[in-house]
């Protein structure tokens, strides 16, 4: 299966050196820019493809927002980042560490984990969540990117010798504008959309925060935050504007909903309504449809087949062992969302990816999982399913039945399309992957709220899906198309 190449290209400050050596006058201010303007060049030319040609979701290119041409800096903005540096303190220091350490999409993302554990954002609504959100912060990245590679703008440290890079800022690399601004305000623009009851400006504050780091980082001149935010947040505010017209918000007719034998209906004593019905009608990703990979129906009500799905899940619950039982109890307390966060993270910092190569295998990987969610759900309520608790009300369950119909299992599909994308990328853990999908998918019938076709359907949709994402991802220079 082909792979990227995922080691970052960098000009070393070694080789910065050597090549001022070979020059026989003494560097002047003008001389300075001049080389750092090529190593800027250099350093942004990845050997397995420019970034800027790369796939982009809430773009149409990542030039469309292109900022203009910056002008040279002038000394009042270099005497600016001579003064962050000169006494920084705690809070800078600690700012500097938080937004800089790894690829710059990072702290963001393992922040979106943390807000929908705060917010109480789970399950499926937690699927349209993260791929909004990441696909912001990829095109952000990508973005700024393209302006650095356009411009190769000198970073302060090639500008005079009183500026001291932090650790991780490679001084070679362009700084117009700031990646590290552009995916802050793109950040914070999803975010105040997406979480609009948290507290007016807060992830304007982080936003500000993160970008100025880099001033005091020596990565970045105020001009190049001040652009670099300004970049994200009309990136930001495309992505708002693409999750606006999603469809999300249209509204769902109770009369509809199909009665009888065999139909799901609220579990046993609760009054819940059908979680997100018309989601088979939202905007999708890269599928054609949310139909494309709908699966054939369920075993038709009162069959043998049927019967024989019941059975099983019956036999099941009367006989689990406590492995399965941990097993399911663990997963179960387990977001599909948080849980893919952190293989890929670990992944990508034990490989040390650049932050484009990053946040693509990140956004590639929540979009896949947002779109097999948007399956599920198509064929959720197109069949609309009865838990095996409906037909079997003394059936001990391990965890609560969700508010939404069974056939297939959700649960069990964003597994198989987070891990599918997940070994793409990484293919020395693919195998593992699928040993932990099978596992989470089959838990769901050990905790007796799934039938079991449920889990293997799901998971079936899961993995289609995340190979359609890898087959786009395939096209990309980036991994050696033409």
């Amino acid at each position: 299966m082909p792979t990227p190449s995922l080691a970052p290209v960098r000009v070393s400050r070694r080789a910065l050196m050597g090549a001022s050596a070979a020059i026989a006058v003494p560097l002047t201010a003008a001389h300075r820019v001049g080389l750092a303007r090529a190593a800027a060049m250099a350093a942004l030319q990845p050997a397995d493809g420019d970034p800027a040609t790369w796939r982009t979701w809430v773009l149409t290119s990542a030039d469309e927002l292109r900022p203009a041409a910056p002008t040279a800096p002038t000394q009042e903005e270099i005497d600016a980042v001579i003064a962050a540096q000169a006494a920084p303190t705690e809070d800078a220091t600690a700012a500097i560490e938080r937004w800089g350490t790894g690829p710059v999409t990072m702290p963001w993302s393992k922040l979106a984990v943390e807000l929908t554990d705060e917010f109480g954002i789970g399950g499926f609504p937690q699927s349209r969540f993260m791929a909004i959100y990441h696909t912001a912060l990829h095109d952000a990245e990508i973005a700024a990117w393209d302006a650095q590679v356009a411009y190769a703008q000198p970073s302060p440290a090639t500008t005079t010798d009183l500026i001291v890079p932090a650790d991780g800022v490679d001084p070679n690399r362009s700084s117009f504008p700031s990646e590290h601004a552009a995916v802050a305000g793109a950040a914070a623009t999803v975010l105040a959309y997406l979480l609009p009851d948290a507290e007016p400006g807060r992830f304007d504050a982080l936003a500000q925060e993160a970008a100025e780091s880099r001033i005091a980082a020596g990565a970045a001149f105020p001009g190049d935050v001040e652009a670099g935010l300004a970049l994200g947040q009309a990136v930001g505010a495309k992505a708002v504007t693409r999750a606006q017209g999603d469809g999300s918000d249209s509204q769902w007719d109770s009369s509809t909903m199909p009665t009888g034998p065999g139909y799901w209906q609220p579990a046993p004593g609760t009054t819940q309504t059908p979680l997100a019905p018309l989601a088979g009608s939202w905007q999708s990703w890269v599928t054609t449809g949310n139909n494309q990979f709908r699966p054939a129906p369920p075993p038709e009500y009162g069959t043998p087949a049927w019967q024989a799905e019941l059975d099983t899940v019956q036999e099941i619950a009367a006989n689990r062992t406590f492995e399965q039982e941990r097993a399911a109890v663990w997963w179960g307390s387990n977001s599909p969302w948080a849980l893919s966060n952190d293989w890929v993270w670990d992944l990508i910092d034990r490989d040390g990816l650049d932050s484009p190569h990053a946040a693509r295998v990140v956004t590639d990987m929540y979009v896949a999982m947002a779109d097999a969610m948007l399956a599920i759900w198509d064929a959720k309520y197109t069949w609309w399913t009865a838990r095996p608790i409906t037909e079997d009300p003394t059936l001990v369950t391990l965890l609560p039945t969700p508010p939404y119909p069974s056939y297939p299992s959700g649960y069990s599909a964003a597994m198989g399309s987070a891990t599918t994308v997940i070994g793409h990328y990484f293919p020395e853990v693919a195998d593992d992957m699928v040993t932990r999908a099978a596992e989470a998918a089959a838990s769901r019938g050990w905790a007796g709220i799934h039938y079991v076709i449920d889990d293997d359907i799901g998971l079936t949709i899961g993995r289609q899906v995340g190979r359609l994402v890898c087959s786009l991802a395939r096209t990309d220079p980036v991994e050696g198309a033409a």
